[in-house]
C-alpha cells in the first residue's frame, strides 16, 4: 500500500500514476473525487487507518513538513518498534547540503511527525545528470549525518541504469516513471 501525503510537490505525486501503480499491484490511497488533483492537506480515513493497522507494509511519502503533520496527528496510535521510518536524502537539494543540516532537518521532522527514524536511505541525486560519482560523494554526506544522528544507511536509491557501476553498495535500483515537464525533453547524458 502506498499512502500519498506529499502534498506539496505537484511533480512527484503517486496520485498522478495511481493507475500505473495499481496495474502493477499497489493499492494507493489518495484524497477521491476531484480531491486527488489538489495541493490540501486531505487525508482520507483510509490513510490514517492504514498508518494504523494494515495488514502488510504500507510506504507513506510525507514528504515534508505538511506530511509529517498529519503522521504526527496519529500519535499514540503507532506503536514504537511496531514500524520502520526512513528519511530519504538527497544531499543535492537545499536544506539537506551538509551531514549538520541533514540531521537538523531529521530531528525536526521526527518532533513534527512525533516518530522516531530508523535509518537513512541516500537518495544523492541530480537527476538525468547523475553519475556514478555523484552517487558516491552524496553517501559520503548521507553517511555522515547518519553518524550524527547514530542511525544506519539501509540502502543507496539509484536509477537501475547506474547500478552496474556501484558494485558493493547495497542498492535500491529504481525504474523512473514520473518526470516533471523540464525534464521530458533532456535526454540521459
Amino acid at each position: 500500500m502506498l499512502l500519498d501525503l506529499d502534498f506539496i510537490t505537484p511533480y512527484y505525486r503517486a496520485r498522478d500514476v495511481a493507475d500505473e501503480l495499481r496495474a502493477a499491484g499497489v493499492e494507493v490511497v489518495l484524497p477521491e473525487g476531484d480531491l486527488w488533483r489538489s495541493d490540501l492537506p486531505v487525508v482520507t480515513p483510509r490513510a490514517a487507518q492504514a498508518l494504523m493497522a494494515y495488514e502488510g507494509p504500507v510506504v507513506a511519502d510525507i514528504g515534508g513538513d505538511e506530511g509529517a503533520r498529519v503522521v504526527g496527528s496519529l500519535h499514540g496510535r503507532l506503536q514504537a518498534g511496531s514500524y520502520e521510518a526512513y528519511m530519504v536524502v538527497n544531499p543535492y537539494r537545499p536544506g539537506t547540503g551538509s551531514p549538520e543540516q541533514v540531521a537538523r532537518y531529521a530531528r525536526w521532522l521526527e518532533e513534527v511527525a512525533r516518530i522516531r527514524f530508523t535509518g537513512l536511505i541516500n537518495n544523492a541525486n541530480l537527476g538525468p545528470l547523475t553519475r556514478p560519482e555523484h552517487v558516491l560523494a552524496g553517501l559520503e554526506q548521507v553517511e555522515a549525518a547518519a553518524r550524527l544522528l547514530e542511525l544506519p544507511v539501509r540502502f543507496t536509491a539509484v536509477r537501475a541504469d547506474l547500478a552496474a557501476e556501484l558494485p558493493g553498495l547495497d542498492l535500491l535500483p529504481l525504474q523512473l516513471r514520473m518526470r516533471p515537464p523540464w525534464e521530458s525533453s533532456l535526454a540521459v547524458l
